[in-house]
């Protein structure tokens, strides 16, 4: 059993039903996660089993392959004690997944059952997740996809008992956006959450950068060097064709989505000075947020849409401010840091996680919107563009630790730090929402 000691904050989104499940009858949250610390419910995900006697290879291998990713989903979230079925626990439980007493002798709280079929070119799954204590059932569910989609199967099914316990979706179906070099030329590329079904997004054979997901998941915004200039380019994902956005000459770059979806903060330095700018989604200018003879770059806004955290260097050294999104009310986040740049609010809206220069490179640290409780995530190397996961508990980053620079995946805290990519240079990473 892995052990994680976390502090469970609970949030509430907007529930949107998904293609893969047929009908979804029960929305109810069975037990609330308490708000503040609290320890993780303990879980058991046992193999499925195929559903027909006289079963097909691939069903024997769906029937392994979906609960390995459900219980990997399942222990990142950081909701659960995911059970290790060893040959001790085999051993108590026995060959009935339903022996409630059995599990309850191991500490496990509840846990999760299916059975996997074909149907033609679709894999259907009917899942079912029991009480153990009680002795109930507390929901099924039965899910469908097409044969090449068994890892977006399984992440459906954990992200709706992340729903059942907490009253959101989990993060499990998200991407994460990054910059990478493995094809000869920094392109643009998204994979899963976890890293898996990496695909090459933009193939313009130039400079491509900062990639930032639009609120509904639907588009890319990143920085193109393929017309000489950088400019700023929006891809639609389901079209699969991009446009030029921002042209403005000098830079148009560091953009940054409003929550709604409506505007665009990005840097321009069409009047000789980098300064923070407003477009809409057309990409016209509404107004100019600052104004100074200080370089100001890398906005993010709050969750409310109402704020942006940017970085300025008007006292020196760069430094984080907040200001209204109508670039008034400005006030300083950070003070006796060495260069602080790259930061990104959190979907919570309590910190911001941001990169400072520390004497081994740089490191990701989070404060409070206050200004205080500041916390130091990584060190030792560079580690660079945070990007918080839509639910406020993980950060994917990149770093250049192992000699190269990859995509990582931690807690909000720090722990867990792990690559989720490997082979050329990969980095400026952004997660998208739910």
């Amino acid at each position: 059993m892995k052990l994680k000691k976390i502090a469970i904050l609970v949030f509430s989104i907007l529930f949107s039903l998904i293609d893969l499940k047929i009908g979804f009858a029960q929305t109810e949250v069975y037990v609330k996660m308490p708000v503040g610390g609290s320890e993780p419910l303990d879980i058991a995900v046992t193999d499925f089993s195929p559903k027909k006697k006289g079963f097909s290879a691939d069903e024997k291998s769906w029937s392994v392959q979906i609960p390995q990713i459900v219980r990997a989903d399942l222990d990142f979230s950081l909701l659960f004690y995911v059970t290790e079925i060893d040959s001790f626990a085999r051993s108590v439980v026995g060959a009935d997944p339903l022996n409630f007493d059995g599990w309850f002798k191991l500490g496990v709280q509840m846990v999760l059952s299916g059975e996997v079929e074909q149907k033609g070119d679709e894999i259907k799954a009917d899942v079912s997740l029991y009480d153990v204590v009680k002795s109930k059932k507390i929901y099924s569910e039965s899910y469908k996809t097409s044969s090449d989609n068994v890892r977006g199967l399984a992440h459906t099914i954990s992200d709706d008992v992340v729903l059942k316990f907490t009253g959101d979706k989990g993060i499990f179906n998200t991407r994460i956006a990054f910059v990478s070099s493995r094809s000869g030329n920094k392109e643009i590329h998204i994979c899963d959450y976890d890293g898996f079904n990496v695909k090459k997004v933009t193939a313009d054979k130039s400079i491509d950068l900062s990639p930032r997901w639009s609120p509904d998941g639907k588009k890319i915004i990143y920085t193109s060097y393929k017309k000489g200039n950088p400019d700023l380019w929006i891809r639609d994902l389901q079209t699969g064709t991009d446009q030029v956005l921002s042209a403005q000459a000098g830079l148009n770059s560091a953009a940054s989505w409003s929550p709604d979806g409506k505007y665009i903060s990005l840097v321009l330095s069409k009047g000789g000075n980098p300064d923070i700018y407003l477009l809409d989604q057309s990409g016209k200018i509404i107004r100019r947020l600052t104004n100074s003879s200080a370089i100001a770059s890398s906005p993010s806004f709050s969750p409310n849409g109402k704020e942006i955290v940017y970085t300025s260097d008007k006292t020196g050294l760069p430094q984080l401010y907040v200001m209204d999104n109508q670039g008034s009310n400005v006030r300083r986040l950070t003070y006796d840091l060495d260069y602080c740049d790259s930061p990104a609010w959190s979907p919570k809206g309590d910190k911001v996680a941001f990169v400072v220069r520390t004497s081994s490179g740089f490191d990701i640290y989070t404060i409070e919107v206050t200004g205080q409780n500041l916390r130091r995530l990584t060190y030792g190397s560079n580690n660079e563009n945070p990007s918080w996961s839509t639910d406020g508990y993980h950060l994917v980053f990149s770093s250049d630790r192992t000699g190269r620079h990859e995509v990582y995946t931690m807690d909000w805290d720090g722990q867990n730090q792990k690559a989720i990519t490997s082979g050329g240079e990969n980095y400026n990473p952004s997660w998208s929402g739910r």
